[in-house]
């Protein structure tokens, strides 16, 4: 019962504030429909041109680095790169190239006239330092809205004008001079000279280092590197295994030599052959001749004397001592030893000689064998030098070929790209042309009035309890007990006219 009668209460109390100020709410509401509505067909309609633009993968997407052993890289964010497409559209130089090709007084005829004056105040200060073009490029960036839809690789360009053809046109304008600009974002600033250039320049370097090679090769008479080392190692290696049998040689000579030196010190250069007996003739011969005259003057005085004669005697003395002088010279021989030159002396001689002059020949071949080495050692050296000479001018000629050979295609590359610029080929591609709006978007005439009407509606109720709670009249009973916390005995209608 209780909540009954508070709701009856709540509810008479309500009614009663809307009666009492029923003039009020009703003077609100229809003021603020009168005056939305005179507003609504007093704003002059807006129009909005709509087109769109359908971001492809393409050319644009792919990276290529600029050395061949580099992978091609491809962008294939869709978010990223309609991102950066709405960033191209929405800057400010596409916008004040819009403005200059059209002109800011064609875009907006009524650029400087005034409006509001109360707004032009507040502006006024703002907009001084802004020039005719300066304040078409804020207010056309202001009409202007670039937004991408959502899960889709387009891009809507919208723009609102009081003219449906100026906003048509535009919107147009605004996607002609994007087109042209994103070619321009994309492309490389003068990427075809730079590589034709570069092309050139390289094409000239791996002449010239090819010329230096072959000039190289004939001045050292260089056929082929490597059969030339191996034709000297070779002979280095002969010679080597040569010169080692000569130190031997020389080794096993000098040994020899001193062997032989040993031997002939210990060996007699003569030795005796044999050993003759013999007498001596002279005195034997003399003495006999003495003999012989002895004898035949001992016959001489036998003839003439006696054998007693002392004449005799003597002589046949002397017969005797001549004759023991003979047997004893006879009796007595003479020997004498015959020696000879020694051949194992000699042969031991003539092998010391032998090895002498081969030991010297030997030595001759070493030293000649050892200049010759050092002459190889010198030619393999200089054959090293001269290798890594070629080495390092061959890999100059390898590089400059393949620094040609990637110019070269970077340059094929950059005019296949400099000519599809020159088409304005790129992977962006217009869907629709924004053709001239045949409704304005604004005002909407309904959905304003029907604002109106709500706003009427509610702002006067609100308007009447606002009233009523300023109010602090008693005009119930219940308010008078409520107020003065005294009982109600009687109440008094007010009699109106």
């Amino acid at each position: 019962m209780d909540a009954t009668q508070t709701t009856r209460s709540s509810l008479r109390d309500f009614l009663n504030v809307v009666f009492k100020r029923k003039s009020q709410i009703l003077l609100f509401f229809f003021a603020t429909v009168l005056t939305v509505s005179v507003g609504t067909f007093m704003v002059k309609p807006t129009y909005e041109a709509v087109s769109q633009i359908l971001i492809k993968l393409g050319r644009e997407n792919l990276y290529v680095p600029l050395t061949s052993s580099g992978s091609p890289v491809i962008n294939l964010d869709r978010q990223e790169q309609i991102n950066s497409e709405i960033e191209i559209l929405t800057s400010q130089s596409l916008a004040e190239q819009v403005v200059k090709d059209l002109g800011p007084k064609t875009i907006y005829r009524d650029l400087n006239k005034g409006g509001w004056k109360i707004l032009d105040l507040i502006r006024k200060d703002l907009e001084a330092a802004h020039s005719p073009d300066e304040k078409a490029v804020l207010k056309l960036q202001k009409d202007l809205e670039v937004e991408g839809i959502k899960k889709s690789n387009v891009i809507a360009i919208r723009f609102r004008h009081t003219d449906p053809q100026m906003a048509a046109r535009v919107v147009n304008k605004f996607v002609s001079l994007y087109l042209d600009r994103h070619v321009d974002v994309h492309k490389g600033p003068n990427s075809y000279k730079f590589f034709r250039e570069q092309s050139g320049l390289l094409k000239d370097k791996l002449t010239q280092a090819e010329f230096n090679l072959d000039l190289f090769k004939k001045q050292h008479n260089i056929s082929s590197l490597e059969e030339q080392r191996t034709l000297l190692l070779r002979k280095e290696s002969d010679l080597r295994a040569e010169l080692n049998s000569t130190l031997s040689q020389f080794a096993e000579t000098e040994n020899r030599i001193r062997q032989l030196t040993k031997q002939l010190a210990v060996t007699p250069r003569t030795i005796p052959q044999g050993e003759e007996t013999e007498h001596s003739p002279y005195v034997i011969n003399t003495l006999q001749a003495r003999l012989v005259e002895l004898e035949l003057k001992e016959k001489e005085f036998l003839t003439k004397y006696t054998e007693q004669s002392r004449l005799v005697q003597n002589v046949r003395e002397e017969i005797e001592i001549v004759r023991t002088k003979l047997n004893e010279q006879e009796a007595k021989r003479y020997g004498r030893v015959r020696s000879g030159i020694n051949l194992t002396h000699q042969r031991l001689q003539e092998e010391l000689f032998r090895n002498q002059a081969e030991i010297k020949a030997l030595n001759a071949k070493r030293t000649t064998q050892e200049a010759q080495l050092g002459d190889y050692q010198k030619e393999l050296e200089k054959l090293s030098r001269i290798e890594v000479q070629l080495t390092q001018i061959k890999q100059q000629v390898d590089v400059n070929r393949q620094n040609f050979r990637l110019y070269l295609t970077k340059f094929e590359e950059s005019r296949i790209s400099d000519a599809m610029d020159t088409e304005k080929i790129s992977n962006v591609t217009r869907i629709q042309a924004a053709s001239p709006p045949i409704r304005p978007v604004s005002p909407k005439v309904f959905l304003n009035l029907i604002l109106g009407i709500f706003l009427g509606a509610f702002g006067g109720l609100g308007l009447a309890f606002f009233m009523e709670y300023l109010d602090d009249s008693l005009e119930t009973p219940e308010a008078a007990e409520n107020a003065l916390k005294v009982p109600v005995l009687a109440s008094i209608p007010e009699l109106k006219k």
